[in-house]
């Protein structure tokens, strides 16, 4: 009994609240201009209309829908209403009118815009962040609601009340800031996820805990610096890259650790074997002494020693090199020297 005495009064306010968020402080204005104007314009109906078409076009160039979104509602209107105006052989002064409206609140809404970028600076700024991260792509929905928010505000400006709309900012402002940092995890950590979830699937935690624990508190690190360092681009970068080889290799590790569980006791010395067998591989490629003797530990300990001895040497065969070219072409300018040498002296003589 109590809902149903009140839903009407409810019903009531809120169409009241409508009709005066539609209600734009210039109407008399915006009116009164383009009835004198319409008055004044001989113009046909069709190039009228015409005209009224191009100054929506342009409005759209301009974002004007998203700057003046009550104004560009009521020059669509009047532009809707001319055109029917327009197709019923209805008067020219009417139709004039309505076409003078298109103008007047196109105008208006451009005005509306500098408000807007003067009052709204700091969303907006936060707003093209949000746009260059390509936000409104990866959360569409979520981007939408801090849009109408900021709609909100707008209109809060369109009736004169930019100051509001201005303090009004820190929850939306905040709201963005945190849907920035959920599209940086997004784009710099998407693959890192994937890799621990395939991980994760071939029982990483129950197999690998120690090496699944350091991989999630890495991540874990990376996900709390880019919440507070959100803009600081190239060392997110590095961070990812080192928390994608972490998951890398829990999964690499994880696939392993799978396999040897799955292995029957038959298939163990296939296995094995084929261990060795990728380190005789390396070991030949290194063109370096059969050492299967060793166990694999040995292998690559002795290898990796081997590896750093050929670097060095490279290193030094390619220091060599360098030194005799340059050696070379020094010779070459001495020659060049020593015969200008002898063309000056007998230039002399």
């Amino acid at each position: 009994m109590h809902v149903k005495l009140h839903k009407p009064l409810f019903l009531l306010a809120f169409t009241l609240l409508l009709s005066a968020c539609s209600s734009l402080p210039d109407q008399k204005i915006i009116n009164s201009k383009a009835t004198q104007l319409s008055q004044k314009n001989n113009s046909s109906t069709q190039a009228l209309l015409q005209n009224a078409k191009l100054k929506i076009q342009k409005a759209n160039t301009k974002l004007l829908a998203f700057y003046a979104p009550t104004y560009m509602e009521k020059a669509q209107e009047s532009y809707n209403k001319a055109k029917e105006l327009y197709a019923d052989n209805a008067e020219t002064k009417d139709i004039q009118l309505q076409s003078q409206l298109v103008m007047q609140y196109v105008e208006s809404g451009v005005r509306n815009k500098k408000m807007v970028k003067e009052y709204l600076a700091s969303s907006l700024n936060h707003r093209a962040v949000l746009e260059k991260l390509k936000t409104d792509t990866l959360f569409p929905a979520e981007f939408a609601v801090v849009t109408e928010q900021q709609l909100e505000l707008i209109r809060q400006v369109e009736q004169r009340k930019e100051i509001e709309a201005r303090n009004h900012q820190k929850a939306i402002i905040k709201a963005m800031k945190a849907l920035e940092v959920k599209t940086i995890k997004h784009t710099y950590l998407s693959k890192t996820y994937t890799m621990l979830k395939q991980a994760e699937s071939l029982k990483a935690a129950q197999h690998l805990p120690t090496i699944y624990q350091e991989t999630l508190a890495q991540i874990k690190q990376i996900e709390a610096y880019i919440s507070e360092n959100p803009r600081k681009k190239t060392q997110i970068n590095q961070y990812s890259q080192d928390s994608l080889f972490s998951a890398e290799r829990l999964f690499s590790l994880s696939r392993l650790a799978n396999q040897l569980e799955n292995k029957q006791e038959g298939e163990l010395e296939n296995w094995i074997i084929s261990l060795e067998n990728q380190m005789q591989s390396i070991s030949q490629a290194m063109q370096h002494d059969d050492i299967r003797n060793l166990s694999l530990a040995d292998q690559s300990l002795i290898l990796s020693q081997y590896g750093k001895k050929i670097l060095k040497q490279n290193k030094y065969t390619s220091s060599a090199l360098k030194q005799q070219k340059e050696l070379a072409k020094w010779k070459r300018k001495v020659v060049l020297l020593e015969a200008e040498i002898k063309r000056l002296k007998r230039q002399s003589h």
